[in-house]
């Protein structure tokens, strides 16, 4: 059902069934989504745990243990402005590397050379150049996001129910 897109090795992979009777871009279109939350999901499972016990600016090295949801509303205008900026810039890369332009075609559209996830930046070479190791780290990649996905929905959803960050629960 996934057009031989790796990450679904399984029967089981697709449990919503979202990819049942779903043409080849609209498959694709569900990867690059599912590709890149996973990708913000690994980084904010590691945000939430360096965030809580990280000296900053504004608190010195007085480390009190802050809860990660809580922390973009603590940030000062001027640092949440170039914040926001790379944010806008990258996304604005990423939908100019893979997305049709809405004026030259139809909305929701992948270019047709594009891979999903694939934005051409790899500046460590670690992008293997054999097709079935690429397919065995794209796989490592979907499964790693998909946890991520999960722990980080449970580490904002423990933080609102107790108001405690998740090292504090952990006892450090």
């Amino acid at each position: 059902p996934c057009y031989g897109l790796p990450g679904a090795p399984y029967s089981f992979m697709d449990p919503l069934d979202l990819a049942r009777n779903r043409s080849v871009n609209e498959v694709k279109r569900l990867r690059e989504a599912e590709v890149m939350h996973g990708r913000v999901a690994m980084m904010a499972t590691v945000g939430y745990l360096i965030g809580e016990s990280t000296p900053t600016i504004a608190y010195g090295t007085d480390v009190h243990h802050t809860i990660a949801n809580n922390q973009l509303a603590e940030m000062s205008v001027p640092l949440l402005l170039p914040l926001f900026l790379v944010i806008n810039f990258a996304e604005a890369f990423r939908a100019s590397k893979g997305w049709v332009n809405p004026r030259e075609g139809s909305w929701f559209t992948l270019r047709d050379g594009y891979y999903p996830g694939d934005l051409g930046f790899d500046p460590l070479g670690l992008k293997p150049d054999d097709a079935k190791e690429f397919a065995d780290m794209q796989d490592g990649e979907l499964s790693n996001g998909r946890l991520a996905m999960l722990a980080v929905a449970g580490m904002c959803v423990q933080e609102q129910v107790n108001g405690q960050g998740i090292l504090e629960n952990l006892g450090f």
